[in-house]
């Protein structure tokens, strides 16, 4: 047995403790053995993997044995990162989105846990808010590129709908956290949106638009001439949408603020009101 598993075996049982002081030291005693026994797991699964992907001739029975065994591990990793998040954000969030990104970036990995991972990030670390102060810029920056080279990829190994939904918290993290990444996201929405008359899924495009739009409000002060560029370039893509492919009352709402930050940013005063207008 690993050392970080019997640390964190023997903290688990102080916590059936009778006294309540010896339950909440151990409480806190078992969250730290959780992160260290966290850590274990990363490096296990990075090393799993790494296997799988050099053995070529395994038995089909060994493979099953062996994606068995990479599924309970990051069942592991999600409870364990949930519990370290149940009274309160306690992850150290700079290394966890490190071993996130390493797994995310190979394509066989990312095959393996991509669809896991980014449901953990949607839930447990980007929908806390602390979190959003300890991600560094570059680690935003590395998140955005990634799942926009998702988007853009032919790769299945992630939900679209997901990849879209974070995608915008992605954008909404970079245009509060940081500076921003306008070249990135201006080049990302002009390609994604021209395709949107082959988007299947309403919600995609829900995500998609939604996120321009807070890309949009976020640059228009800075890049107006830009985002006008930008919203005529799209200007045809996002009408055909709403005359030809019966979008969803939400994806309505998303386009009506397009078309409303667009006739601000191209009213020679940037009006904002019928009156000023």
């Amino acid at each position: 047995m690993s050392l970080a598993l019997h640390e964190l075996l023997v903290c688990c049982r102080g916590l059936e403790n009778d006294k309540a002081t010896e339950r909440k030291v151990n409480e806190s005693h078992c969250i730290a053995a959780a992160t260290k026994f966290n850590r274990f797991l990363q490096r296990y699964v990075q090393k799993e993997t790494e296997s799988m992907q050099s053995s070529k001739s395994v038995t089909a029975t060994t493979l099953a044995t062996r994606k068995k065994k990479m599924a309970e591990m990051c069942s592991l990793i999600k409870y364990f990162i949930r519990y370290a998040n149940k009274r309160g954000p306690r992850l150290k969030c700079g290394e966890l989105l490190r071993h996130m990104m390493e797994v995310l970036q190979g394509s066989y990995s990312c095959s393996a846990y991509g669809e896991d991972y980014s449901s953990l990030l949607v839930k447990d670390v980007l929908s806390v808010r602390k979190y959003w102060c300890d991600i560094t810029p570059q680690q935003w920056q590395g998140l955005l590129e990634l799942y926009c080279g998702l988007f853009n990829s032919s790769s299945k190994s992630v939900n679209r709908v997901l990849v879209n939904r974070l995608i915008h918290m992605l954008v909404r993290g970079c245009c509060t956290q940081t500076d921003g990444f306008s070249n990135i996201l201006f080049g990302f929405f002009s390609r994604a949106l021209l395709n949107a008359r082959q988007e299947k899924h309403s919600a995609v495009l829900e995500h998609l638009v939604s996120a321009l739009n807070v890309f949009l409000r976020s640059s228009a002060m800075n890049c107006r001439m830009r985002v006008c560029h930008l919203g005529e370039e799209l200007l045809p893509s996002v009408l055909h949408v709403w005359a030809d492919m019966r979008p969803s009352a939400a994806l309505k709402e998303e386009m009506v603020e397009f078309f409303n930050l667009q006739m601000c940013v191209h009213h020679p005063r940037g009006a904002k009101t019928q009156d000023t207008g």
